[in-house]
């Protein structure tokens, strides 16, 4: 039985029937056998749709009905000629358009799928194209009819419904085909078996039209079996079972090439019509054409205009997926710059408070490790809608980092705040907790201050404990941050006297770069004042030449520092400094760690700069473990000391060991450098070397041999 499933199987007998018949001679035995075979084809789809039975059968029915009408009227077509009725309209012409309407209503329900824009669209296209056809057929076939004063108007009606009837079939079909969703075989098959049918009724259409018979020719004949023999096949693919009205899905839609060449043939009949009936010097059917083309232009409006609305409608949801967190549902970073910005000039007009909060999960790290991360994902999810419970009208939580939130809290100080962020935190889910920092906006403060200053505070509650809200001093932002001036020193390769790199150094009008640093520290702007140095840096950059960037540590992982150094980073060295008032966070280190592992993938090397200093010296070695370790001037002006041989022998080691390079700066005599190359030291700069130059001025020097060579 598996076997006779196959419409391969289905197909051979009735083609080989098919061929018989094609031998046969012309005349009513052969007429007769044509309608036998229809009937034959009918009955075997009729089996396969009973033996494959769909869940929504009732379309399928309509449709074998429609074919066994067509079967009765070639019969009845065949006793006609037969016995010699020559009436019109004749019992032939009813049964085919009883079969008519039967198959136009079995391919509604088929087709059917509801309501949508994708239905819509489909019901569009076909019109167009249906539309397309009927101007051709009013301008060369009903037009014909109209005027033909030897039919009455029974026969001109019944002469007239034929191509009417082809045009709805046809827009019936390409209504199914521009439909998106499955398609599977048999509903192929179907589709395939109607086409045939109206190739053949086409083919028909024109041999009347040229040569004034109503008799069918074989070709013509061939034809419409085909169809028939597609018909039974297609009942007999399993996939009949599975057929039914799937949701359309838009991404199963037709090939939107495909598509637009037959909506544009469509559109392209009117006029070609027109073309061809003006060819003899006569417009007969203009106002077909005319009428037909007003038709065309309100689908194709109307087509436009679903368009548009589906275009507005995906913009909107795309607006509405970029502003919000794909994991938690809350708004994201992007959402979070515009809502604080929104927030303050709304508390500046009012004149009421605003705070600022950020708030972090604790070792959400070691909960990820512990449980897994699609439970740190359901944690994230479940605390933001805990969290999301105590937001008033007017207050956003949004997600702007890993496990790192932010909260603003209009209306409220920031010690009204503080308590709000307490509540959140008794409901934090998974017994969990947050630390979190609080700051207040002021109007002559820069958002970006108060967030720095929210941030530092949210460091603060870490670093004393966790599970705890801190609330961050108001610092006024009296002064602005002065744009960065470049100046570049060599680094010099000792062994060799090549200038090999430059450090960037930044420079004030008016003001030392350690004043400014540590105004910008203060205001907790240092990551940014960092980042405007590191990108007009790269700007005035030697070309395949090192370029060495400073960045405290603490700003490692600041959006802005990443931004500064995003992209290609080969020949950029990574200079990280530490400053005794903001050490390197224990609870960041791993933080520090992929940041700096990001930075080497994309070609910089590592540096450890001011080593020597006496704090945390081997720890930073072995937290960043650079490429490159700056020696402290202080260490190299007192080469004479033991205890600065001591610690250069002990950093040589150290780079031996791991493969690293030693630079010494602050080199300012010939005993120094002599020295120096004398250890073993690599790298150098300093006076003696060259002197930082601003970038506009800066000539690149071959410095001076070392006194080893």
């Amino acid at each position: 039985m598996g076997r006779l499933s196959r419409p391969a199987v289905v197909v051979a007998p009735l083609a080989l029937a098919g061929g018989g018949y094609a031998a046969l001679p012309a005349g009513p035995a052969r007429d007769g056998v044509f309608a036998a075979l229809g009937l034959v084809c009918v009955v075997v789809a009729a089996i396969g749709l009973r033996r494959h039975r769909p869940r929504r059968v009732t379309g399928w029915v309509l449709v074998l009905a429609g074919f066994a009408g067509w079967v009765v009227g070639d019969a009845l077509f065949s006793l006609q000629g037969a016995w010699g009725i020559d009436a019109y309209p004749a019992p032939a012409d009813g049964a085919y358009l009883a079969a008519y309407v039967l198959m136009t209503v079995g391919l509604a329900v088929m087709v059917r799928r509801g309501r949508g824009p994708a239905e819509l669209a489909a019901l569009l296209d076909a019109a167009v194209v249906a539309t397309g056809v009927a101007v051709v057929a009013g301008v060369f076939v009903l037009a014909p009819i109209a005027t033909d004063s030897s039919l009455g108007v029974l026969a001109k009606l019944t002469s007239a419904f034929y191509p009417v009837a082809d045009v709805l079939l046809l827009g019936i079909l390409v209504r199914c085909w521009a439909l998106p969703g499955s398609r599977p075989l048999a509903l192929r098959m179907l589709m395939s078996a109607l086409g045939l049918v109206l190739v053949g009724d086409l083919y028909y259409t024109g041999t009347t039209l040229a040569t004034g018979s109503v008799e069918t020719q074989l070709g013509n004949d061939l034809v419409w079996y085909a169809g028939y023999v597609v018909l039974a096949a297609s009942t007999w693919d399993r996939s009949l079972r599975e057929l039914s009205d799937p949701a359309p899905r838009a991404e199963e839609g037709v090939d939107p090439a495909r598509r637009l060449l037959v909506l544009t043939g469509g559109l392209l009949l009117p006029p070609a019509s027109l073309l061809a009936d003006g060819l003899d010097g006569h417009l007969s059917a203009w106002p077909v054409v005319v009428a037909g083309s007003a038709v065309l232009s309100v689908l194709v409006l109307v087509r436009v205009a679903g368009l548009l609305r589906v275009v507005r409608l995906q913009s909107e949801q795309l607006s509405a997926l970029a502003r919000s967190d794909a994991l938690t549902g809350v708004p994201n970073r992007r959402t979070w710059d515009f809502e604080l910005a929104r927030a303050c000039r709304s508390a500046s007009e009012s004149g009421r408070p605003l705070s600022v909060a950020l708030l972090d999960l604790d070792h959400f790290k070691d909960y990820n490790d512990a449980h897994g991360h699609p439970a740190g994902d359901r944690l994230l999810k479940e605390a933001t809608a805990a969290w999301g419970q105590h937001l008033r009208t007017g207050e956003v939580l949004a997600r702007v980092g890993g496990e790192e939130f932010g909260v603003l809290f209009p209306d409220h100080d920031g010690e009204a705040a503080r308590l709000r962020l307490l509540e959140m935190l008794v409901d934090t889910p998974a017994g969990q907790t947050f630390s979190a920092g609080v700051a207040t906006w002021h109007q002559d403060t820069d958002s970006a201050v108060t967030v720095a200053a929210a941030d530092e505070a949210l460091y603060s509650a870490k670093r004393g404990g966790r599970n705890q809200v801190r609330v961050a001093p108001y610092v006024p932002a009296d002064l602005l941050l002065p744009q960065p001036r470049i100046a570049l020193q060599p680094i010099v390769d000792l062994a060799t006297g090549t200038t090999v790199g430059m450090e960037a150094l930044s420079r004030f009008a008016g003001t030392g770069p350690m004043e400014v640093f540590e105004q910008a520290r203060t205001l907790g702007r240092l990551a940014e004042l960092e980042a405007a140095a590191i990108g007009s840096a790269r700007m005035v950059a030697v070309p395949r030449m090192l370029l060495s960037v400073n960045v405290d540590i603490a700003s490692l992982t600041a959006p802005e520092v990443r931004a500064a150094l995003a992209g290609d980073l080969e020949y950029v060295v990574v200079e990280v400094t530490e400053h005794t008032h903001s050490p390197a966070d224990p609870g960041r280190v791993a933080e520090i760690q992929d940041v700096l592992a990001d930075y080497r993938e994309r070609g910089a090397l590592v540096a450890v700069d001011d080593w020597g200093t006496g704090y945390s010296d081997m720890a930073r070695l072995d937290l960043i473990e650079p490429e490159i370790v700056k020696v402290d001037m202080s260490v190299v002006q007192g080469l004479d000391s033991a205890r600065s041989r001591a610690l250069l022998g002990t950093v040589l080691a150290w780079a031996t060991r791991r493969g690293a390079k030693v630079c010494a700066e602050g080199i300012e005599t010939q005993e120094q450098l002599q020295i120096l190359g004398d250890l073993g030291v690599h790298l150098g700069q300093g006076f003696l070397l060259g002197v930082p130059e601003l970038a506009g001025a800066h000539r690149r020097t071959q410095a001076p041999e070392p006194a080893a060579q």
